[in-house]
C-alpha cells in the first residue's frame, strides 16, 4: 500500500508540475501566438463537426434509400395481390386463357385497356361458357399478356422484357399491337436513341471492340479480303479501324456484312459508315440496301477522299418491333473502317 501511495503522490506532482508549465507557457505567449493556438484549435473543431455532419448525412441518405426500396417492394407485392381480384376468363381464337382486369386496363389510354375498362363488358364476344371471345392469334396474344403482367411488377433496376417474336409472324405482331393501341405502351418508352454497340457494351461490362469474342454478336461476311475474321469486331468498337478495313474479296459482288445480335435486340434508328480512305475511290460502293428484320431500306452516300464519313443517316419507316439481325447488301465492294449503330436495345428473354 504504501508503494501505491508513492505512485500516486508522484502522479499528482507531475501532473501539478505539467498544469504549472502550461500556466506559465501561456502567460509568457504573446497575443499572436494565443490567437494562432485559438485558430488552430477552432479549426480543429470546425473539422470535426464537419465530419460529423458528414457522417449524419450519409446515415440519412443510407436511411432513404432503404425506405424508397421498401416502398417499391410494398408497391410491387400489392400489384400482384390486387391483380388476384376481378378475374377475366378469355377465349383467344379458341385458346382459353384467364388473367385479371388490372393486366388488361394497366395499358393506360390503349384500346385494350378501354375494352375491359368495365363500361363495355355487355358487349363483348362471348362464346358457350360466357369467355369473352377475342379472334386473335392465341400465341401473339400471349406474349402480350405475359409481357403486361411483367410490366406491373417491373423495376427500374429490373423491366419487364419485350416479347420476342419470330420474323415470320412480325407483320401480324405489328398489325395486332397498333391495333390494340400498345405500340407505344412497349415500345416509346425505353429511353432516347443511343449508340447501340456502346450500350450493348456497357450491359455486358466488356470493352465494346471486343464483343464478338464476349458472344454478344456474330458478323458474317459473304466474303472477306481484309483482316482477319478475328479483328471483324473492331470495326463495331468507340474508334474502328485505322488504315485498315473490314472489306470483301475485292472483285465478288454482290456483297453483304451480317450482325446478329446473340443477347440482345434492337430497333435501328440511324447509322454512320465511314469508309477507308485510301480505297474509297475504287471499292466503296455508294449504295446499298440495309435489312432490319425482314424490312429493307435503300440507302446511298456519295463517299470520297475528302468525305468519307457519312455522318448520320436516318433509316425512317421501320415498324415498332426489335430485332436480332441487320445487314448490309452492297452491289459492289466495301471497305468500312467503322459502323455506329443508333437507336433502342433490350436483353432477350
Amino acid at each position: 500500500m504504501e508503494g501505491g501511495a508513492a505512485a500516486a503522490s508522484r502522479d499528482a506532482r507531475s501532473c501539478l508540475m505539467s498544469s504549472s508549465n502550461s500556466l506559465r507557457a501561456l502567460q509568457d505567449a504573446t497575443l499572436e501566438e494565443l490567437a494562432s493556438a485559438l485558430t488552430t484549435q477552432l479549426n480543429k473543431d470546425r473539422e470535426a463537426a464537419r465530419q460529423q455532419m458528414q457522417t449524419l448525412l450519409a446515415a440519412e441518405k443510407l436511411v432513404e434509400e432503404k425506405r424508397q426500396q421498401l416502398m417499391e417492394v410494398e408497391r410491387r407485392i400489392f400489384a400482384v395481390v390486387d391483380s388476384i381480384d376481378d378475374v377475366i376468363e378469355l377465349n383467344v381464337g379458341g385458346q382459353y386463357m384467364s388473367t385479371t382486369r388490372a393486366v388488361l386496363c394497366s395499358a393506360t389510354g390503349s384500346l385494350l385497356a378501354g375494352m375491359f375498362s368495365g363500361n363495355f363488358d355487355e358487349g363483348h364476344k362471348r362464346d358457350k361458357d360466357g369467355r369473352i371471345f377475342l379472334d386473335v392469334d392465341p400465341t401473339l396474344f400471349e406474349k402480350v399478356l405475359r409481357h403486361l403482367r411483367l410490366r406491373r411488377i417491373a423495376s427500374p433496376e429490373q423491366p419487364a422484357p419485350l416479347p420476342h417474336v419470330p420474323e415470320e409472324l412480325r407483320p401480324e405482331w405489328d398489325m395486332m399491337i397498333k391495333y390494340f393501341g400498345l405500340d407505344t405502351f412497349m415500345y416509346g418508352d425505353l429511353g432516347t436513341s443511343c449508340n447501340i454497340f456502346q450500350r450493348i457494351a456497357e450491359l455486358a461490362c466488356v470493352e465494346q471492340e471486343k464483343l464478338q469474342e464476349s458472344d454478344l454478336v456474330r458478323i458474317t461476311l459473304s466474303s472477306t479480303g481484309g483482316v482477319p475474321s478475328a479483328s471483324h469486331q473492331e470495326v463495331l468498337g468507340a474508334m474502328g479501324f485505322s488504315e485498315r478495313s473490314l472489306e470483301n474479296s475485292y472483285g465478288a459482288h454482290p456483297n453483304s456484312i451480317a450482325i446478329r445480335f446473340l443477347k440482345h435486340r434492337v430497333r435501328v434508328e440511324g447509322m454512320e459508315l465511314r469508309a477507308k480512305v485510301a480505297d474509297v475511290l475504287a471499292h466503296m460502293s455508294n449504295k446499298w440496301t440495309f435489312r432490319h428484320g425482314g424490312e429493307h431500306l435503300n440507302m446511298s452516300y456519295s463517299f470520297s477522299r475528302l468525305e468519307p464519313w457519312t455522318g448520320r443517316l436516318d433509316t425512317p419507316g421501320f415498324g415498332p418491333a426489335y430485332v436480332d439481325e441487320v445487314a448490309w447488301i452492297f452491289p459492289r465492294d466495301f471497305c468500312l473502317e467503322h459502323i455506329v449503330l443508333y437507336g433502342h436495345v433490350t436483353p432477350k428473354t
